[in-house]
């Protein structure tokens, strides 16, 4: 299947439909057994450890103090002056942020400048748009272009403000279907069917051979949005058609397949990585909503699937409250309350 998916991305510049078609036939042919599907990409093996002389492991080294985080306006001359000095992204990329990078984060660091593409699945607000930060302040470290798409234009205008108050206004720009700003900016923003269109169309922009101004990196965000029925083949035609030479970031929240899309990826475009955590830092807060108010569905706040309590699915109790009979009840005082309240003469 390697040789097949080379096979592949070497024609994508010659006959990019067929080279589509022919990628998306070949995960027909691609085997996945339990054994495989059980292994995460990003694992690794970690052997035994060390022993001194007598016998007791020694302790760790304590871990370096972090560096200070850079000026919000100085970020990107820094960012690029310290790589063009030598200094590694993996010391340089941690301080674009006012705040540590969680262990999601950090890993998905580390896959992308190991030259892996990297499937990113984490629940909402867990921070996935920080790695997507993380790849494009790589790609303009090393003097490369970096590519943003969202499924809406109203997200893609979003994403464009919050880039561009980040690595400043001339420094992004922003492709939709009614709106062009910036074309030749280092990082672009767009909708995920005009970056379909570009590809289709082999745009020098997306394909350019000098290595300077070279897309880098192509971030694919609310990458779920393949299993839409309407618009899902938008994104395996983004996945099939990208230029070798650009990694990919798929990001979602909603992907219960994940690994499979991983091998898949690896398949048609390369190295890929699948970066997953099930915590949520936001809990979910479950309520019920109907004539009489709203209440909370169960008798603790934290109960209910990533609502972040530590009793098990067995201990969560819904509120009595709930209960039909009990519902029945309140509505039946209501009841009484408002003919009672109705049937009083009214003060003058």
């Amino acid at each position: 299947s390697r040789s097949r998916a080379l096979d592949l991305r070497a024609g994508v510049r010659g006959h990019p439909a067929q080279s589509m078609l022919l990628a998306l036939a070949s995960l027909a042919a691609v085997v996945v057994r339990p054994h495989q599907l059980s292994r995460a990409p990003t694992s690794r093996i970690v052997g035994p450890p060390v022993l001194s002389s007598t016998g007791v492991a020694p302790a760790p080294a304590p871990p370096p103090p972090p560096l200070s985080p850079f000026p919000s306006e100085e970020l990107l001359p820094r960012l690029v002056d310290g790589c063009a000095a030598g200094e590694p992204l993996a010391s340089l990329l941690p301080r674009c942020f006012d705040h540590p990078l969680d262990g999601f984060q950090t890993d998905a660091m580390a896959a992308l400048l190991d030259g892996s593409s990297v499937v990113v699945s984490a629940p909402t607000g867990s921070g996935k748009t920080a790695v997507a930060e993380l790849a494009l302040y790589a790609a303009l470290a090393r003097g490369e272009r970096a590519i943003y798409t969202t499924p809406l234009k109203a997200l893609s205008n979003q994403k464009y403000r919050d880039l561009s108050a980040a690595l400043g206004p001339g420094s992004v720009g922003l492709l939709t279907g009614d709106t062009q700003k910036q074309r030749d900016a280092p990082v672009l923003v767009m909708t995920t069917e005009v970056l379909r269109n570009m590809l289709l169309e082999q745009d020098e922009m997306v394909f350019a051979a000098q290595a300077a101004g070279r897309v880098g990196v192509v971030i694919l965000d609310e990458f779920h949005y393949m299993n839409d029925k309407s618009r899902g083949t938008v994104w395996e035609e983004c996945c099939v058609l990208a230029p070798p030479s650009a990694k990919l970031v798929a990001l979602s929240a909603t992907m219960a397949n994940a690994r499979q899309v991983t091998r898949w990826l690896e398949a048609i475009h390369g190295p890929t990585s699948l970066v997953e955590t099930s915590h949520r830092p936001v809990p979910l807060r479950y309520r019920y909503a109907d004539d009489l108010g709203v209440e909370d569905l169960f008798t603790s706040p934290a109960a209910g699937p990533g609502g972040g309590g530590a009793a098990p699915p067995k201990a969560w109790r819904l509120n009595p409250s709930l209960r039909p009979e009990k519902r029945g009840l309140a509505r039946e005082a209501r009841r009484e309350r408002r003919a009672a309240g109705g049937g009083r003469r009214r003060s003058s």
